[in-house]
């Protein structure tokens, strides 16, 4: 009866979805407040730390904030479940939201059946075993100080809240991931061994030793031991300015060598090479060999010099006869008599 009391549809209405059919998988519950708005600049607050479903996201660390700010709205008549159902859909964005709309119709009604959900969804089981190792295999780092290193632990443990490692198994990790520096430090301040107290003394020991350490460990003054980076940084160092040196060496080797050019095999003058002497000797005699180096090295008016050139013995260009099986001549005159001109003048 009620389908024959409705006004007829046309075929093109049957196409189109009914606005009164897309719902939200929310149910919002009822407000009994007179006056209830969510304003505008509250809704832009809580979009402004959206999430969006991205591995590197934590839902833990998403819900936790959300919380936080909705808490900061509190109004008569108004439940907790309300404000929260009817904000959290804006602090989703991309993957998130679409999740959110692909649930169904009406499929939440409570705040605590919405987070259990969306836990389930974006906190899967390879995330709880990769944070669970990070809690297990907790080391400190070199210069990392104990307010620091304490705090970076205590963050795994609330970004992985259902870990399951009961608190004295979390306070014996922590202690045999600490330096040996600090294990001494600690185990001084507790008395003897920090490990003869109890989960909550202990805890409280290491939140008050924490508290009193807030600063850089390297500005103890403790000298840094090199590790392998840096010996291998000192030694391509090493190996850089041996390289340099060795190559400023034969860079100066080889600038005095090509300074000191050898004697010429032609002439015997230094200072040129055979192929840029100036002289063709071809076709000379040792005499006049003599006589042109006695020209170009001694002073002409010298007569104690020496007028023979051994290295033109072998030379190749000079003639060179063997005399040594001839008598001796009686007649051998000096080299620069050969070239000796005499001038006569009338009387």
């Amino acid at each position: 009866m009620a389908d024959e009391q409705q006004q007829p549809r046309s075929l093109r209405e049957y196409g189109m979805p009914d606005a009164n059919g897309v719902l939200s998988s929310i149910v919002r519950p009822n407000v009994a407040a007179t006056h209830f708005e969510l304003k505008p600049q509250f809704i832009q607050f809580i979009s402004q730390d959206s999430y969006a479903g991205l591995a590197n996201e934590n839902p833990v660390d998403h819900l936790s904030r959300f919380l936080e700010k909705c808490d900061t709205m509190k109004l008569t008549n108004v439940s907790s479940d309300a404000i929260r159902l009817r904000l959290f859909p804006f602090s989703l964005r991309d993957d998130a939201k679409e999740w959110l709309n692909d649930e169904g119709a009406n499929k939440y009604t409570t705040w605590d059946s919405l987070a259990k959900a969306f836990l389930l969804k974006f906190f899967s089981q390879k995330k709880t075993s990769k944070l669970r190792n990070d809690i297990s295999t907790f080391r400190q780092n070199e210069d990392e100080s104990l307010h620091d290193a304490w705090k970076r632990f205590k963050r795994l443990q609330r970004q992985c809240p259902h870990h399951g490692l009961p608190d004295w198994l979390l306070i014996q990790t922590f202690y045999n991931g600490m330096t040996q520096e600090f294990r001494i430090y600690v185990d001084a301040a507790s008395g003897g061994s920090i490990m003869a107290k109890t989960p909550d003394t202990a805890t409280a020991l290491l939140d008050e030793m924490a508290s009193n350490d807030n600063y850089p460990h390297s500005d103890r003054g403790s000298i840094k031991k090199g590790g392998k980076y840096d010996i291998d940084t000192l030694t391509l160092l090493a190996s850089t300015v041996q390289a340099l040196t060795h190559k400023v060496d034969q860079l100066g080797a080889s600038s005095s060598s090509s300074a000191k050019v050898a004697s010429c095999e032609t002439c015997g003058v230094h200072g040129h090479a055979p192929k840029d002497c100036q002289f063709d000797t071809s076709g000379m005699s040792i005499e006049q060999a003599n006589a042109l180096y006695n020209s170009q090295q001694r002073p002409q008016n010298d007569p104690y010099s020496n007028t023979y050139n051994p290295g033109w013995r072998n030379n190749p260009k000079f003639s060179w006869r063997d005399n040594s099986n001839q008598p001796p001549n009686t007649n051998f005159a000096h080299p620069k008599q050969q070239f000796r001109t005499t001038t006569r003048f009338p009387s």
